[in-house]
């Protein structure tokens, strides 16, 4: 928590030069920030995937799970400078590598580990909308949306997944079986009310 602290405080200087557009200056407080708090530099980062990057940050959850989520949030911000730039192509690819890097955050015990940490992958999400996500991180976004209470959200991305990988669809069931086992209530909070469900089911059979 002490480097989650530091971080924000990085941040906001980042975040100061990136309205600024002091981009160049900006992207070297971020490969500093990597150094400082990862003790890994940019070029490393990028020629990463989020699976390899996890491994360069320990096996100890202790430090891993917020040193992931460090990570995850730099390359959100580089991302944005880089889509300011009009550097499309590169935001994206940094944008997909920070989406799964937060999300893997999250999935270690389903819990943020700061305020900032569900918008910043919701605007991520909200960011790669018209975007193809890859399969493996469809089923991240997708526990995602189940373990944080919106399970219609969570029903488009299982049938995005089913559309792509027919086998899917016996995980499919296993979600509806786990949100039949909610209340009523919960269900309506999730937008996904009793009714709903069973038609998600007789939908899913089909496929």
């Amino acid at each position: 928590m002490r480097m989650v602290s530091m971080l924000a405080n990085m941040l906001a200087r980042i975040i100061f030069l990136k309205n600024r557009r002091d981009f160049p200056l900006a992207l070297q407080e971020i490969q500093s920030a990597g150094k400082t708090l990862l003790g890994i530099d940019s070029t490393l980062i990028r020629g990463c995937s989020p699976r390899q990057l996890r491994d360069l940050l320990g096996t100890d959850p202790s430090l891993a799970v917020p040193k992931t989520y460090i990570l995850g949030l730099l390359l959100k911000e580089e991302s944005e400078i880089r889509a300011a730039a009009g550097e499309a192509d590169e935001s994206v690819l940094l944008a997909l590598k920070s989406l799964e890097l937060l999300i893997d955050a999250w999935l270690e015990d389903e819990k943020v580990l700061a305020p900032d940490h569900t918008s910043a992958i919701d605007g991520l999400l909200a960011g790669l909308s018209g975007y193809a996500l890859p399969e493996e991180l469809l089923e991240k976004v997708m526990a995602w949306y189940e373990g944080t209470g919106r399970f219609d959200r969570a029903e488009d991305v299982l049938f995005d997944i089913v559309a792509l990988i027919p086998g899917f669809a016996a995980a499919g069931m296993q979600f509806y079986r786990r949100l039949l086992m909610k209340s009523d209530e919960d269900l309506r909070a999730g937008n996904l009310p009793r009714d709903e469900v069973m038609e998600g089911i007789a939908d899913l059979k089909t496929r």
